[in-house]
């Protein structure tokens, strides 16, 4: 009770600096379970902690050496493209949606980690117990990473996740993310707004 209590006042503290953020998304059925695939939205963090780090796997899904290689990884991309992701994983969303909470910890996020977004930000939460995810990407990507674009790159992730390999899925998914905004920039597609 004292858990929900604190996430209720989290989320409310939220939804207060909520700061322009809009979402679109898409759903589709995933064995069993719908899944909550693509969004336009900023870049955030978890129930736990908005602030620290770009992986905060909160289901404790992540293998060490998955979780601290996916560290690695967005800290590159935010040192050398200034985007912002991050990835959170949550045992369940409580009563609201993987959409809603992800867009409320995406907001969290933006206002705690303003610097180094210059080109946007992406905020992948995945709900292990739920069976749901989703993605929240900054107006600045939106165009580039579409609904589409990000819903056949996450077919590898939801591949990984039936067979409850969380770390692997995550990790395939975000590398095709970013696989995909170099590929995009080098054809001159993704070249950041100035």
């Amino acid at each position: 009770m004292k858990r929900l209590a604190i996430i209720a006042m989290l989320i409310a503290a939220v939804v207060a600096a909520a700061c322009g953020w809009r979402t679109k998304s898409t759903t589709s059925e995933n064995s069993g379970g719908k899944t909550q695939q693509a969004s336009a939205v900023g870049s955030g963090a978890a129930s736990p902690s908005t602030r620290t780090g770009y992986v905060t796997d909160s289901a404790n899904v992540m293998d060490q050496t998955s979780r601290n290689g996916l560290e690695s990884t967005l800290a590159a991309l935010k040192q050398r493209k200034k985007i912002d992701f991050a990835v959170i994983t949550v045992g369940s969303t409580g009563t609201k949606s993987a959409s809603d909470l992800s867009l409320d910890l995406a907001r969290e996020r933006s206002s705690t980690v303003p610097d180094g977004r210059d080109n946007g930000g992406l905020l992948l939460l995945v709900a292990v117990n739920d069976r749901h995810w989703h993605i929240q990407v900054s107006r600045n990507l939106e165009d580039k990473l579409t609904n589409e674009i990000l819903t056949t790159l996450s077919q590898p992730m939801a591949d990984s996740f039936k067979q409850n390999r969380y770390s692997e899925g995550i990790v395939r998914y975000v590398n095709a993310i970013i696989s995909k905004l170099a590929e995009l920039e080098s054809s001159g597609k993704g070249r950041p707004a100035k």
